[in-house]
């Protein structure tokens, strides 16, 4: 949750580093934090898209049960999954922290469109295609065509 450790230049220069020498990246992205806006969650998946990482997973911020997260949440009465469900990230039920300015929803819809932005993104296809293949980029873009359904926002999962 401290963010302020690195700039994104240092952060992008170290994954130069690692990925010149040989090493493939997997970039970790968290949306939600307390603090977060629409605008600080973008400038975040910004960062995912300039650092073009062999893979990048997406995360909507959870107070999981033993976390200083949650011993906040518990203290500040901020709404907290009623199940163990709620705190699985692709779950129909999965239920965020909510930010000061935004909802559960409005978090896990945004991680949600930022999985399938980056995913479609054509810098980062290409990175793909160059380092791993063409049958990797039709993998990504088969996963990519699977939306999950969410109690928290509207969201149908269409079936054929």
């Amino acid at each position: 949750m401290n963010k302020g450790r690195f700039d994104t230049t240092d952060i992008i220069e170290i994954v130069r580093k690692i990925q010149n020498a040989g090493i493939y990246v997997i970039g970790n992205y968290i949306f939600g934090l307390p603090d977060d806006t629409f605008e600080t969650m973008e400038e975040t998946f910004q960062l995912a898209l300039e650092a073009n990482c062999e893979f990048a997973n997406f995360y909507a911020a959870m107070a999981y049960p033993g976390s200083a997260l949650y011993n906040q949440a518990i203290e500040q009465g901020w709404e907290l999954p009623k199940s163990w469900i709620g705190y699985s990230q692709h779950s129909y039920e999965c239920h965020p922290l909510p930010t000061e300015t935004l909802s559960s929803g409005e978090v896990l819809k945004f991680r949600d469109q930022a999985f399938n932005r980056y995913f479609n993104n054509k810098n980062y296809l290409n990175l793909v295609r160059n380092k791993f293949g063409a049958k990797v980029v039709d993998h990504i873009q088969e996963v990519n065509t699977v939306q999950l359904p969410r109690m928290l926002y509207v969201h149908k999962l269409e079936r054929n």
